[in-house]
């Protein structure tokens, strides 16, 4: 039974899939909140007896630095553990939580969750922003295969469902300890409450299971309540992570460390499908599985996202006529000499261009990426700027840090890159039509722009500095002192049972 034939099974079965338990969690409020003259205490009664048996003390910043623990049922706290000192005994625990914008977790921790966590930083994911991409540069194991699933290589189209639920393209896989297998996803996103609960519940029951330190798992839910609910679904999902959190930490009585962080954000609004594979057949283009003559392309479709590639030996061509699809934002390929090109609907048209670790952003006509003032200020009187300084002025732009991103999305970030790569304007995307037709998108990634390129990291062993790219994340988390220089390839609890 071919892997689509299977897809469509799991699809017609998901009303009668049963998840399992959901984790343990912790309260959804305290018991009693109250000031202090240093900041404020949450008091809470865990095994209700009417009493208190377990309090939180906040700073002045709201973080929880103090935990309180009546151990014998007393109604006196006799034990207290201090967060602001590391033990070195503490084991770490670091969850991945897929598609959750780092503006809805900024949100979320002002506005008091997350308190054990110091403040949330933003992280900039490659282009396209795809998850195995993102978290390949994370794991130090770039390239993958393809952008996602569905891509070509020298033999022609490799079918997306077979590759997806194979695990083909997902070469940061093997530094999990958690991850429902590939295949039950698609039930994950027709039912997403449930199937969420069901990783926490395995995420928590492992990570007390075993003694991998760190112990990494990793939760598709929060991407696909993302792409059912918007940001109501992210709120949600997060207040869920918040509460297991709380609940791992009262039960390790305070010897337990957690990092969070998520792969790319989500552009969170309402999008509808581009037609980009029956708009380029009523051009005249050949839609093929291998590419053998002047006209053919091949247009991988398999997710639902704000990026599409094509492969063809006319990529000049199919750029140019991309470029006007409606919901197209910029195309990109390289010319002869081994630049970028980037195209803009408006005519814009600019070069990248790459060496001795320095980036040259020339505009030929207009500006597709709206970088001119910046590379007017920063850029040698060859037009060359360096990649740190570069970065740094760019990385809250509306496309942050997309000179140094689209280069390398060309030069290493995938074995098969598409010849042609096509940006899409969020309210569309581009992809499979089945899938399209199963979830009503509320929320996709895969461009340039800002909203869908920030994740956040967080962690409770201190603040990550500044915005950070996912290819230097690994070793800011390594400075604060997660270990993260124990991610050799584990042998996973994978399942979705």
């Amino acid at each position: 039974m071919s892997p689509r034939i299977r897809f469509l099974l799991l699809v017609l079965l998901a009303p009668l899939a049963c998840a399992g338990p959901g984790p343990r969690m912790f309260p959804v409020t305290p018991t009693e909140s109250r000031s202090t003259p240093d900041g404020a205490e949450r008091l809470y009664d865990t095994n209700r007896d009417g009493k208190p048996d377990y309090a939180q003390r906040l700073n002045t910043d709201g973080r929880v630095t103090v935990l309180h623990f009546d151990t014998n049922a007393d109604g006196t706290f006799d034990q207290e553990i201090n967060r602001l000192t590391a033990d070195p005994d503490d084991r770490h625990l670091l969850i991945i939580l897929d598609s959750v914008p780092y503006e809805v977790m900024e949100n979320l921790w002002q506005a008091g969750r997350f308190r054990l966590f110091h403040p949330p930083s933003c992280t900039i994911s490659p282009f396209p922003v795809m998850t195995d991409l993102s978290l390949a540069e994370f794991f130090g194991v770039s390239p993958c295969p393809g952008a996602e699933s569905e891509y070509a290589d020298a033999t022609g189209l490799r079918e997306g469902y077979d590759n997806y639920a194979n695990e083909r393209n997902c070469v940061w896989l093997a530094r999990t300890d958690y991850h429902m297998i590939n295949f039950a996803h698609a039930i994950a996103y027709l039912r997403p409450d449930p199937w969420f609960d069901h990783e926490l519940h395995f995420i928590q029951k492992y990570f007390l299971a075993c003694k991998q330190n760190p112990f990494i798992g990793y939760a598709v839910g929060t991407s696909a309540l993302g792409a059912n609910f918007g940001r109501n679904g992210h709120l949600a999902s997060l207040i869920r992570v918040d509460r297991m959190c709380e609940q791992l930490m009262w039960e390790s009585r305070g010897k337990l460390q957690i990092t969070l962080l998520s792969d790319h954000g989500h552009a969170l609004v309402p999008s509808k499908r581009v037609p980009l594979s029956e708009t380029l057949s009523r051009a005249g283009y050949r839609l093929v599985s291998k590419l053998k003559k002047p006209g053919d392309v091949i247009v991988p479709e398999f997710g639902v996202v704000t990026y599409a590639g094509v492969y063809t030996r006319e990529a000049q061509t199919v750029a140019h006529d991309c470029i006007g699809i409606d919901g197209i934002e910029q195309t990109m390929y390289l010319d002869a000499q081994g630049r970028v090109v980037v195209l803009a609907r408006n005519g814009a048209r600019a070069t990248i261009a790459h060496a001795n670790n320095k980036y040259r952003y020339t505009c030929e006509s207009g500006d597709p990426l709206r970088l001119s003032p910046i590379i007017t200020k920063l850029a040698d009187p060859d037009g060359w700027i360096d990649d740190a300084a570069l970065f740094e002025a760019t990385k809250t732009h509306d496309y942050p840090d997309a000179v140094q991103r689209l280069w390398r999305a060309f030069h290493g970030l995938m074995v098969n890159p598409p010849d042609v790569m096509l940006a899409v304007s969020d309210g569309w995307h581009c992809g499979s039509k089945l899938q399209t037709a199963l979830v009503d998108i509320q929320a996709a990634h895969g461009n340039l722009g800002r909203p869908g390129s920030s994740g956040f990291v967080m962690s409770t062993t201190g603040q990550v500095p500044g915005i950070t790219r996912m290819k230097d994340l690994a070793p800011a988390l390594q400075r604060l002192g997660v270990p993260m220089d124990q991610l050799e390839p584990r042998s996973p609890s994978s399942r979705a049972d």
